[in-house]
C-alpha cells in the first residue's frame, strides 16, 4: 500500500509539471512584460508635467484633445521646462511610446502663442484658446515631442502631440 501511495504521488505531480509546462505559453503577455487584453480604448486620459521638486509647473489642467491626438500643457511664466518629468494618465491596459524613463526636455514642444481677450480665465488657460491652438496645427513647433498611446489589445495605436503653452506675466 505504501508504494501505491509513492506511486500515486509521482504521478500527480507529473501531471502538475505537464500541465504547468503546457501553460506557460499561453500567457498573453507582451514585450515588455504587460499583460495583453480584449480592450481597444486608446486615449490620454491626463497629462502632468513636474519639476525637479517633483511639483507641478502647469496651471490649471492640461487640455487633451482625444479627436485631434494633441495635449496642451498650460506652465507658469518663466518656467525652465528643460527637464520636467511627464506622466501621462491613459486608458485601461494602454500604454505609451516611447517609455518615460527619466526627466525630458519640452524645449522643442513649446508653442508660441499671440493672446487675445478671453484667452485667460482667472490665471487658467481658457477653452477658446485650447481650441484655437489645435484648430492650427501648422503652427505647432516641427518639433514637438510626440508619444504614441497603444491599446490593451495592442491593434490600435493613436500618436499624441504634446504642446508647451507659458501663460504670460502676470
Amino acid at each position: 500500500m505504501n508504494n501505491m501511495k509513492k506511486y500515486s504521488i509521482k504521478i500527480v505531480l507529473m501531471l502538475i509539471c505537464f500541465i504547468s509546462m503546457g501553460s506557460c505559453g499561453d500567457s498573453p503577455i507582451d514585450e515588455d512584460g504587460l499583460l495583453i487584453t480584449v480592450r481597444n480604448d486608446c486615449y490620454v486620459s491626463n497629462f502632468e508635467l513636474l519639476d525637479t521638486d517633483l511639483q507641478t509647473v502647469r496651471v490649471g489642467n492640461s487640455y487633451i484633445d482625444t479627436l485631434q491626438q494633441v495635449v496642451i500643457a498650460y506652465v507658469r511664466f518663466g518656467t525652465p521646462i528643460n527637464n520636467l518629468w511627464p506622466q501621462f494618465s491613459l486608458c485601461t491596459d494602454g500604454k505609451l511610446t516611447p517609455k518615460i524613463t527619466g526627466r525630458v526636455d519640452f524645449t522643442p514642444s513649446k508653442m508660441d502663442v499671440a493672446f487675445t481677450d478671453g484667452d485667460w480665465v482667472a490665471g487658467y488657460g481658457s477653452e477658446q484658446l485650447s481650441t484655437r491652438i489645435i484648430a492650427d496645427k501648422s503652427a505647432f513647433p516641427k518639433n514637438a515631442l510626440k508619444y504614441t498611446v497603444i491599446s490593451g489589445n495592442r491593434k490600435v495605436e493613436k500618436e499624441y502631440t504634446v504642446l508647451v503653452v507659458e501663460r504670460p506675466m502676470q
